[in-house]
C-alpha cells in the first residue's frame, strides 16, 4: 500500500485487493503533468516582471503606475482640449427632443393597435353577419291567445315554486332550447327558465324572442339568485308541433360561434374606443391636434374613399377565413 499509494480493500491468508483510486494517473502523464505546471508557473512569472516593468516606466512619465488609455481622466483630457461647454438650456432642450421622440415612438405603435384592431373588428363582424344570416326570426303570431289577471298570477306562483327549470346559457336561443321547452310541455303546463343575462332590456328581448319561437305565453320575468326567472305558459290550445326543433334557429355549434364572436367584437370595440382616446391625449401632448383637424377638413372627402378602398382590401384578406368556417360549419 505504502509503494503503490492505493487503498487497501481486504487481506486474508489468499488474497490481497488493493484500490488504485479516482485520482490514479500513469507515470508518464504525472510526469508531463509536472512538467506543463513548472512551464506556466514561469511563464506567469516573466509576465510579473514585464509588467512591474511597464509600471515603472509609467510611473515615470507622469501616470503614477494607471494608465490613462480609456479612463475619465482621459475623457476630460480630450473634452477640455476640443470639446465645448454644453449650457443648461441646450440640456434641456436635448431632454425634451428625447421626451418627444418616445412620445412619437409611442403613438406609431398605438397607431398600429388601432390598425390591427380595426382590422380584427372587420374580420368579427363579418363572421358574426355571415352567422346571423342563417337564423331567420319567427314573426308574431296575429292570433294570439290571452289570459286573465288571475290566471297570470296561479302561472307566475306555479313556475315559481317549480324546481325543474331549463338554462339559457352563453349560446342564447337556439334550436335546442325550444326542444326543451315542448318537451317540457308534454308533462307539464308551465315551464320555467333562467337566463344569467344582468341586463335587463336583453333580458326582455330572450323572452319575447322565445315567446314567438315557442308559441308559448310569456307569464312574468321575475328576479331570483341565479339570475332572472322567465316563466312560460303553453295555452290552452297549445298543439305539439310535428317537428318540435326548429330549422329556422342557429345549432348548438352555430350559437357558441356567434356568442365568442359577439364577446370578441365587443371586447374590441371597448378595445378601439380606448385606444382612440390615449391617441387623442397623446396628440394633445404633441401639440398634432390643430394639424388633425385642418386634415379633417381638407380631407372629408377622400376619407370616404379610403374606407370603401379598406373594405375592398379586408374581403380579399377575409375569403380564406370565410372558407374555413364553412368547413366547420359542414363537419358539425
Amino acid at each position: 500500500q505504502n509503494l503503490t499509494g492505493g487503498t487497501l480493500l481486504l487481506r486474508n491468508k489468499y488474497y490481497i485487493v488493493i484500490y488504485r483510486g479516482k485520482d490514479f494517473l500513469p507515470t508518464s502523464v504525472a510526469a508531463a503533468l509536472a512538467e506543463r505546471e513548472e512551464l506556466t508557473k514561469d511563464i506567469q512569472n516573466l509576465e510579473e516582471q514585464r509588467r512591474s516593468i511597464s509600471i515603472e516606466h509609467s510611473s515615470e512619465d507622469g501616470f503614477d503606475g494607471h494608465a490613462l488609455v480609456g479612463t475619465l481622466a482621459e475623457f476630460q483630457e480630450a473634452q477640455a482640449r476640443w470639446g465645448r461647454n454644453v449650457t443648461s438650456k441646450e440640456q434641456q432642450e436635448m431632454k425634451e427632443a428625447s421626451f418627444r421622440s418616445e412620445k412619437e415612438k409611442l403613438f406609431r405603435r398605438l397607431e398600429h393597435k388601432l390598425s390591427i384592431a380595426q382590422a380584427k373588428i372587420h374580420r368579427a363582424g363579418k363572421l358574426l353577419s355571415k352567422i346571423e344570416a342563417s337564423m331567420i326570426l319567427a314573426n308574431p303570431s296575429d292570433d294570439r291567445e290571452m289570459i286573465t289577471a288571475e290566471e297570470r298570477s296561479v302561472f307566475r306562483r306555479i313556475g315559481l315554486k317549480m324546481k325543474a327549470y331549463l338554462p339559457v346559457g352563453i349560446r342564447g336561443v337556439f334550436d335546442g332550447v325550444i326542444e326543451n321547452m315542448h318537451l317540457h310541455w308534454k308533462h307539464r303546463e308551465v315551464v320555467k327558465l333562467i337566463t344569467k343575462q344582468k341586463t335587463l332590456a336583453f333580458v326582455e328581448e330572450t323572452a319575447r324572442l322565445l315567446e314567438y319561437e315557442s308559441g308559448g305565453i310569456l307569464v312574468a320575468i321575475e328576479r331570483v339568485p341565479k339570475g332572472h326567472a322567465l316563466i312560460f305558459y303553453r295555452g290552452k290550445n297549445y298543439r305539439r308541433p310535428i317537428n318540435i326543433r326548429p330549422r329556422n334557429l342557429l345549432t348548438k355549434a352555430k350559437a357558441l360561434k356567434r356568442a365568442v364572436a359577439m364577446q370578441r367584437h365587443e371586447a374590441l370595440s371597448q378595445h378601439i374606443e380606448q385606444l382612440e382616446i390615449n391617441m387623442k391625449k397623446m396628440k394633445r401632448d404633441l401639440g398634432m391636434e390643430d394639424y388633425d383637424e385642418e386634415d379633417e377638413d381638407g380631407s372629408g372627402s377622400e376619407s370616404e374613399d379610403d374606407t370603401t378602398g379598406y373594405d375592398e382590401g379586408m374581403e380579399d384578406y377575409d375569403k380564406e377565413e370565410e372558407d374555413e368556417s364553412d368547413s366547420e360549419d359542414e363537419d358539425n
